[in-house]
Parts: C-alpha cells; sequence; structure tokens
C-alpha cells in the first residue's frame, strides 16, 4: 500500500507537514524538568541536542540559531527530508546543526558524543518494538549524566473510542487506488459517508463524530503520517515509564507546561481521589483517566534528583528566567486553564505587567520585587508558575532585555535572514531568540514592519515586541 522503511514501517513516500514545536527548546524542556525535581542546565556553556526523527528539522534548526554556542543534531531516513532541512539551514546561516540521513540504528554505529538532551517528537508511536529498543539504546549510549530526553506519544485512555478509525481508514485506502495522499484523501471521504448515526459504532461514540469532522480538514500529509504508518500503537504512561527505566531514566516533568499542575487540569473530587491511591505509579496512571489524556509530551532525565532536597529543587527553580513572549497586553487578570479559567487580582497583574515589559527576569527576582506588604511569596510563586503553565508567561534562556533604540539591525545574521522569510510567507513563522532560546512566532506583517524599521524607514516604529524579546537591536 505505502512505502516504508524495512527497519521501522514508518511511512516514508510522502513527507511529514512542516512544523515547528516549541516544546523541543531547550529552556522549556529545562524548565519542565526543574519543575519535577530535576537539576538545571547550564545553557550558557556548550552543550549537545540530538533529534531523532527530525523531519524538516523546523524546530531544531531555529534551537540551534538560537543557542550558537551549542551543537545539534538531527537525524531522519527520509532523504527529502534531510536534504529540506539542509536548505533551510544554509539559508538561515546556522552552522551549528549536523544532519544524519541514517535509521536510528545505523546511527548508533556512528562516532557520536554524549548528548545533553534528546528529543522524538511523535516517533513513539510511530515504530515498531525493535524501533523502540533501539531508541532505549541509543538514549542508554548517548545520553549524558544528567540529560534529558523528550518523549512524545499518543496514549491512552484518550484515543479508546477513536481508534478504531484508524483501522477503517487503513483498510479504506488500501482499497484506493493512487498515491498515498489520494488514498488518504478517499479513506476520508468513504469515512464521512459511512459516519451516520445509521452506523453504531458512531451514533455509541458521539465524539466520534466530532473526530471525524476533524479529520476531513486535517492537511492529507498530517493523516497519513498519523494514521498510514505500518505500525500504529497506544501507549499507557506507565508503560513508556517502564521503557524509560530500562535505559536508565526516570519520568521528571511534562513539556504540556499545564499537565505538570494537577490543580490546573481536574476539580478537588477528582484529586481527593486520586491522592487516595496508595503508590505514584497508580497515581500518573488515574490522572491520564481524570483528564482523558490522548497525547503526551514526557521529560525524562538521568540522574540528577537523587539526594536533591525541596529547598534545593525550590532555590533551582528561583533561577529560571521566564518572560512575556507575547503582547505585555496578554498578561490579563483572567487565564484560561484545562478545566476552566484562572482569576488573579488586578493590582498583582498590573504589577506583573511593568516588570514584564523590562524583558524577561529570574523567577526569585519576580518573586521578591512583587512582594510585601499583604503578599505571600508562596502564592506568588504559584501565580507566576500557574501563568507559565496557561502559556501567558514563557521560559527564557536568560534574564535580559534590549533597547529599541539602539542600532537598527537584527540582532544576528539568522534572526535578519528568517525575518526576511517571513515576511514573504503569508502564514506565520518563527525566528530565533537567544534571549527567549526558541522560536518566536511571528506573522508576515510584523516581519515586514521590522525589515521596513531596520532600512530606516523613520515612519515605521520599532516593532517593541521583537525589541523586548532579542530578535532586534542589542545592547
Amino acid at each position: 500500500m505505502q512505502a516504508s522503511d524495512s527497519f521501522s514501517g514508518y511511512l516514508s513516500d510522502v513527507t511529514f507537514p512542516d512544523r515547528f514545536h516549541r516544546e523541543l527548546s531547550p529552556a522549556w524542556l529545562n524548565y519542565a524538568s526543574v519543575l519535577g525535581g530535576a537539576s538545571p542546565k547550564a545553557l550558557d556553556r556548550p552543550f549537545r541536542y540530538l533529534d531523532l526523527g527530525c523531519g524538516f528539522a523546523y524546530s531544531t534548526i531555529v534551537n540551534a540559531a538560537a543557542y550558537p554556542h551549542a551543537e545539534f543534531h538531527a537525524c531522519d531516513l527520509n532523504p527529502a527530508h534531510i536534504e529540506a532541512a539542509s536548505r533551510r539551514a544554509t539559508r538561515l546561516g546556522v552552522r551549528n546543526v549536523a544532519f544524519h540521513e541514517a535509521s536510528f540504528e545505523a546511527l548508533l554505529e556512528r562516532d557520536l558524543p554524549a548528548f545533553d538532551f534528546i528529543v522524538l517528537h511523535g516517533i513513539y508511536s510511530w515504530v515498531d518494538a525493535d524501533v523502540r529498543r533501539v531508541v532505549r539504546q541509543l538514549v542508554a549510549e548517548r545520553l549524558a549524566e544528567e540529560g534529558l530526553v523528550y518523549l512524545s506519544y499518543n496514549c491512552q485512555p484518550g484515543w479508546s473510542a477513536e481508534a478504531p478509525l484508524r483501522k477503517l481508514m487503513l483498510e479504506l485506502a488500501q482499497a484506493a487506488p493512487g498515491d498515498v495522499e489520494a488514498r488518504t484523501g478517499s479513506a476520508i471521504a468513504r469515512m464521512q459517508a459511512l459516519g451516520t448515526p445509521s452506523f453504531r459504532y458512531f451514533r455509541d461514540n458521539p465524539a466520534v463524530a466530532d473526530a471525524l469532522s476533524a479529520l476531513a480538514a486535517s492537511p492529507l500529509d498530517y493523516l497519513a503520517h498519523e494514521y498510514l504508518n505500518g505500525t500504529w500503537e497506544i501507549h499507557y504512561s506507565v508503560d513508556v515509564i517502564d521503557d524509560m527505566a530500562r535505559a536508565g531514566l526516570a519520568y521528571t516533568g511534562s513539556a504540556t507546561l499545564a499537565d505538570n499542575h494537577p490543580t490546573l487540569l481536574m476539580d478537588r473530587q477528582a484529586a481527593e481521589a486520586m491522592a487516595a491511591l496508595p503508590n505514584a505509579r497508580l497515581r500518573h496512571l488515574a490522572e491520564d483517566f481524570a483528564v482523558n489524556r490522548r497525547f503526551r509530551r514526557d521529560v525524562f532525565v538521568r540522574g540528577g534528583r537523587t539526594g536533591r532536597s525541596q529547598a534545593q529543587a525550590l532555590q533551582a527553580l528561583e533561577e529560571i528566567s521566564i518572560g512575556c513572549a507575547s503582547e505585555i497586553e496578554r498578561i490579563d487578570i483572567r487565564a484560561t486553564i484545562p478545566r476552566g479559567v484562572l482569576s488573579f487580582q488586578p493590582e498583582f497583574i498590573a504589577d506583573l505587567r511593568g516588570l514584564m515589559q523590562q524583558g524577561s527576569m529570574r523567577i526569585g527576582e519576580i518573586v521578591g520585587q512583587l512582594g510585601g506588604e499583604g503578599r505571600n511569596p508562596r502564592e506568588i510563586l504559584q501565580n507566576l508558575l500557574f501563568l507559565v503553565a496557561g502559556g501567558i508567561l514563557t521560559p527564557f534562556a536568560r534574564a535580559g532585555g534590549y533597547n529599541a533604540a539602539g542600532a537598527r539591525r537584527a540582532v544576528n545574521a539568522s534572526a535578519a535572514a528568517a525575518l526576511a522569510a517571513s515576511a514573504a510567507d503569508a502564514g506565520n513563522a518563527y525566528v530565533p531568540s537567544e534571549l527567549v532560546g526558541n522560536g518566536v512566532a511571528l506573522g508576515a506583517d510584523e516581519a515586514a514592519q521590522a525589515l521596513q524599521w531596520i532600512a530606516g524607514d523613520q515612519t515605521v516604529p520599532c516593532p517593541a515586541r521583537l525589541a523586548r524579546l532579542g530578535v532586534l537591536c542589542g545592547t
């Protein structure tokens, strides 16, 4: 039906969608791991990073530009992915990333250093048991002490009602003519024709009708990779924890930052029922059931937590830098969280806006500056963590700010090239920021304004957000 690599069963005759994932940033993963009690990473020093199954490596290339002092590697078995990734890196002037067109097994045979970060986005659910074993071997042999692994995958119980749709789509696609995308489109059309209340499966599972509508609106290349691989396995999170334990790793947190705060996910009754369970393993699994989770972004660590006191963990968290990557006005008295809306005191939000206008700051420094009569430092810390979990604030690589009155320029050549590419693209794009330690999302209009300002157009003001985030005019 489709060409798949003989080693992995992974679909290879259609390319994967070219997407940026902010969760793959070293700063983001560092924050998630420190929340879980792991030792913080010194992101201002050289480190090594490996992306397994990188696709077009959009995230890895932007991150490499954001950390020019670090060494990045990206591996994928699809030649089209690696060729396009290499062209992008050249176009952005990113020279600290090495590309490997290879299977994971072949990568094991190469002379590679120990890595501080190893990331796999969406791979674990779409490769067979042999490849998962190789992944564990790579991690066991190539991850440095206190190194972090990011592993995302489809999980139960959130897929329980919809899993049969994959079998139906696969069989319909196999019976259709044409290339992979044509067969995928045909399968979706036939599924829509079948998805009526006359079929009891759809009548007895109302959520499946919404899922089918979402599938019909999704890009065909994404659907082919999501559903039509030779291997398609949905995992229970505790089984993945067991897998990683065999490679010497322990679970330390989630890169879906809200998932690190059960208070934001479930009501008191669910929390109390979970708390009554006899061990952490059962509580971890029960949480997936409490929120009907279907996708996880787990972060694992090798060592780094043994013997750390609560005071040491708190001190490490207070050293982490956070800031506002969007417009300051988005810091509001109400924030959307998974189980509803969270409200904050207007005075607290007003003071926080003033601080964030200056740039990113260490968490401990923010708590200190927002403290005072009538304010509890522990509550301030909790509010900050909840604002990060809600996407209002963002983990940064370091504290700092940039002066918009400086020279009219992008901070570096990669940022300048990314701005030019963004201005030419009608959709949103990501520009690397060494201050954020991640890609900064921006639209074509904001990129065009930045380019006009750089060119000396006196009628165009400096895009203040891009200056504050270290994309423009360094101090």
